[in-house]
């Protein structure tokens, strides 16, 4: 009996156990496999899962037929970037400058004083889905008033059901003197998570200005991550904060403080895994990766403590590798970035069961955007945006730890046999030489710099005063040059200031842009996707760049055509010495210097879609921004089609893409409209 004699069900058990690769290639086995993997919906689901960077729902109430064929009408609808399905939103308050998009629901923050610029009074929620809803119902926001200053909010909707919002509040204003507080609610009903022991996290009482103190709210698993940061040291003399509380417990589990002095000042942050951390470092120009896994295994159950944070044992957050960005000749005013969804913990730690979505965008495979901000020597301001998936930046990470691990594993195991030789020989010449171990040539990348001076702090376990406080153990983290990790697996961007305004742009492996010629843009940066469709393109007879209004770039090598020389800088305006003649160009288009333009082929073309799919590296030429000539070669497929609407600004979550109509100051949302991606999906 061979295998090929089990039934189909039997076949389809053993076929589900194959990872993506293998269950792709055993379609080509046979005829016989081919049939079973091919009529089989489970499998057949599991495929296009991977190829949409997608990952399941196994609490979804749909059968994987139904999974599969809401999946793939989704993926249709954004090769064509169907936008008919559109709802408008009403907006029931002022919005203020707070707001956040995930899990399908959007915050946003409420401004009660219509003659202030600043300050957040209460936060309001909407259910986007609820908008489609075909009830005669109509969706209402939910609203969270604490009679408090919100100064920023984190959500953990399909994880937890859970929305983390910052707080502060003056118990001495004539001294400045306010108390922080993170609060937890559960978010479908408004009330205090159930799952946490202390409702309310108390980061302490700081010296606080309103709108110059910067903060930053992350979840992952059971942890939060918070990031305070104060920009001016002289009403404030606190460090930089950055500490990850267990949530449910209201223990902080690790901790970094660090002084406006120190080379390494950050002020924003992205989530690479549920204990690992990157860091966008300001002085330094380079993406600082941290790691909190031993923290996390030795946390303590529970705080009966009352202590604020600057009074605590918090171990030190370890720095375990340092990426390099392109060398600059300009000055970095800000890094800002955003990795979409956040990275789930365990599904042990899971507190909330979504029945109704059938598939997530893959956390691990989403695409970090991050947007440099640089003052160049003419004094102009210029916005650089990168791309890098987070898969790759894990994969950098961990390659350079497992290599580290095995040289020092090689060393350590050299350095006894060594001693042992010699303890046996003790006759043994004065004069030979002592042999030496043969580094790893692949790990040559370490930190060659001063001893790391993060923490000065009573609340680092194990401080060392005379060691600049830090643990004689502590280890240097390995320095990675640009030219050895980022090409390759990045692409940069020539970005504009109103571009960057609102982070919440990307979802899984997509990025989304409005121009103010009235066209949508939607760039794919998913590798698995654009393969498939460039060869179904391909298969059709019609290949990319036969069409009216698409081109393709190659693998040969060619260049941006730049024309910064007459981009305005508008944070001078009023200065009298900026720029004038702002380009009129798309923030991110390419003239290649190998375009294929071919006549249209047989098949029919969208309504005025434009495609470009980009293979080959580009380079950047800016003397001012950069030292040398920025190359990146990350492939990536963009798509435009126009608009109904004239939108400042689109923001993106799964599968709703919602346009942003600004009042004439520009400060303000005005009105939202929802563009649904191929209709309802549960």
């Amino acid at each position: 009996m061979t295998l090929l004699d089990l039934p189909d069900e039997l076949l389809v058990v053993v076929a589900s156990q194959l990872r993506f690769e293998d269950l792709v290639s055993l379609q080509q086995v046979c005829h016989r496999w081919h049939s079973v993997v091919g009529v089989n919906a489970t499998l057949q689901y599991a495929i296009e899962l991977r190829i949409a960077g997608k990952i399941d729902n196994p609490a979804s109430c749909l059968v994987p037929g139904e999974r599969l064929r809401a999946l793939r009408a989704k993926e249709e609808a954004w090769r064509t970037i169907d936008l008919s399905d559109r709802r408008p939103l009403t907006l029931g308050h002022r919005p203020s400058g707070i707001y956040d998009l995930t899990g399908g629901i959007l915050l946003l923050g409420e401004r009660r004083h219509t003659g202030s610029h600043t300050g957040t009074d209460a936060v309001h929620t909407m259910d986007l889905h609820s908008v489609f809803s075909d009830s005669t119902v109509r969706p209402r926001w939910s609203n969270i008033d604490l009679a408090k200053q919100v100064i920023d909010v984190g959500l953990a909707i399909q994880e937890h059901d859970l929305i983390a919002i910052a707080t502060y509040s003056y118990v001495n204003e004539a001294q400045l003197l306010a108390s922080v507080d993170i609060h937890l609610f559960k978010h479908s009903t408004g009330q205090p998570h159930p799952a946490a022991a202390k409702s309310v996290l108390h980061f302490g009482n700081i010296r606080y200005l309103p709108s110059h103190c910067g903060v930053l709210l992350e979840i992952t698993g059971d942890s939060l991550c918070f990031l305070l940061n104060n920009y001016f040291p002289f009403i404030n003399a606190d460090p930089v904060t950055f500490v990850v509380y267990n949530w449910k417990t209201g223990v902080p589990v690790v901790g970094q403080k660090r002084i406006y002095s120190d080379p390494t000042m950050f002020n924003s942050f992205v989530l690479l895994s549920s204990e690992m951390v990157a860091l966008p470092i300001i002085p330094s120009n380079a993406l600082e990766i941290c790691q909190f896994t031993d923290e996390l295994k030795n946390q303590p159950l529970a705080s009966t403590s009352d202590k604020e944070l600057t009074e605590l044992d918090v171990p030190e957050l370890k720095t375990v590798c340092i990426l390099e960005l392109p060398p600059l000749r300009a000055l970095v005013l800000r890094m800002t970035c955003r990795c979409e969804p956040n990275p789930r913990g365990p599904s042990s730690t899971t507190t909330y069961v979504d029945t109704q979505t059938p598939f997530y965008s893959d956390p691990e495979r989403a695409v970090m955007v991050l947007h440099m901000h640089l003052r160049l020597p003419t004094g102009i301001t210029r916005v650089y945006t990168m791309i890098v998936h987070r898969s790759s930046l894990l994969k950098v990470v961990r390659t350079a730890m497992n290599r580290q691990a095995s040289s020092r594993s090689a060393t350590k195991s050299n350095s006894e046999d060594t001693s042992a030789t010699l303890g046996k020989d003790s006759g043994a010449d004065e004069g030979e030489p002592t042999p030496q171990v043969e580094e790893d040539n692949e790990l040559r990348f370490t930190y060659d710099g001063p001893p790391r001076r993060h923490l000065r702090s009573s609340w680092l376990v194990g401080a060392d005063p005379s060691n600049g406080g830090l643990p004689e153990e502590h280890e240097q983290p390995i320095k990675i040059p640009w030219l050895d990790w980022g090409p390759a697996v990045t692409r940069w961007f020539k970005d504009e200031l109103s571009g960057t305004r609102w982070i919440t742009t990307t979802c899984g492996q997509r990025l989304v842009r409005a121009r103010p010629n009235g066209r949508l843009r939607v760039f794919d940066f998913n590798q698995l996707a654009i393969k498939r469709y460039a060869h179904g393109r391909s298969l059709s007879g019609c290949p990319i760049g036969t069409l009216p209004g698409e081109t393709i770039l190659a693998e040969d090598f060619c260049e941006f055509t730049q024309r910064m020389d007459v981009e305005e800088d508008q944070e001078n305006e009023g200065n009298g010495d900026e720029e004038s003649g702002e380009e009129d160009l798309s923030d991110w288009e390419l003239e290649f210097h190998e375009a294929v333009q071919a006549p249209a082929g047989s098949m029919a073309p969208v309504a005025d879609r434009q495609v470009n799919l980009v293979l080959g590296r580009t380079m950047v030429e800016d003397a001012n921004a950069w030292e040398g000539r920025l190359e990146s070669g990350l492939p990536y497929l963009e798509m435009s089609v126009p608009v109904p609407d004239e939108y400042e600004s689109v923001l993106l979550d799964e599968d709703i893409i919602l346009g942003l109509k600004m009042e004439n100051d520009g400060r303000h949302i005005q009105e939202i409209a929802l563009h649904r991606i191929g209709g309802c999906a549960d």
